[in-house]
């Protein structure tokens, strides 16, 4: 018997540092006033717990509080988190919507599969990257996270691909790792330039 080779049809990016540049860091680099306190914060508090809860879908609000309370030497930086969250928005990464132009130009479908809450979306949405996207799935909506297999499977069955023909490209290697046990390709993103040396190695039009 033979293996059957498939050909990349469909391309999935990660939102937050793939396509756009979000990060905590805007906020509380500046709040501390010392990068490393903001890091460890960033690491320990929102990182660790609490961003798993909102983009899982539960209530901003009420994850803001129970995080607060959990940790009440830090309740203003976690006020802070709930009503600045727009701050984080550092815009689109370098290159990627030219980059994805010229992917959808040449056939291929673009799709998107990110661990987001609903808030956060709502604020990136604007960026005009978002156009070029035939649909997407978000953490919050499904209540499921990378790189829990499933959530994956999810993205396949509502737009009806088929994973062997799918390229995820994410800045974490767990949920490449996640998208490659479902039998997708998979790319940790670290640039544009180096996204496009990869898909070039991949024999994938740009």
């Amino acid at each position: 018997m033979y293996k059957q080779v498939y050909m990349i049809k469909n391309l999935i990016f990660d939102f937050g540092g793939v396509l756009v540049d979000y990060n905590s860091h805007r906020i509380f680099d500046r709040y501390f006033g010392d990068e490393s306190k903001a890091e460890w914060f960033r690491n320990n508090i929102i990182l660790n717990d609490l961003v798993k809860h909102l983009d899982i879908g539960e209530d901003f609000g009420e994850c803001i509080k129970r995080a607060q309370e959990a940790n009440p030497e830090y309740a203003e930086a976690l006020s802070i988190y709930d009503t600045c969250y727009h701050e984080m928005d550092g815009g689109e990464i370098p290159g990627m919507y030219d980059l994805l132009s010229d992917l959808s130009a040449y056939g291929y479908e673009i799709y998107g599969l990110t661990n987001w809450s609903y808030k956060v979306y709502e604020v990136v949405r604007k960026h005009p990257i978002f156009s070029l996207l035939k649909g997407y799935v978000i953490s919050s909506e499904v209540h499921m996270l990378k790189p829990d297999p499933n959530i994956y499977i999810h993205l396949t069955k509502k737009f009806a691909i088929n994973p062997e023909e799918c390229l995820f490209i994410d800045d974490k290697m767990a949920n490449v790792k996640g998208a490659e046990e479902i039998g997708m390709t998979g790319v940790r993103f670290v640039s544009s330039q180096q996204l496009s040396e990869d898909l070039r190695s991949l024999s994938i039009k740009i």
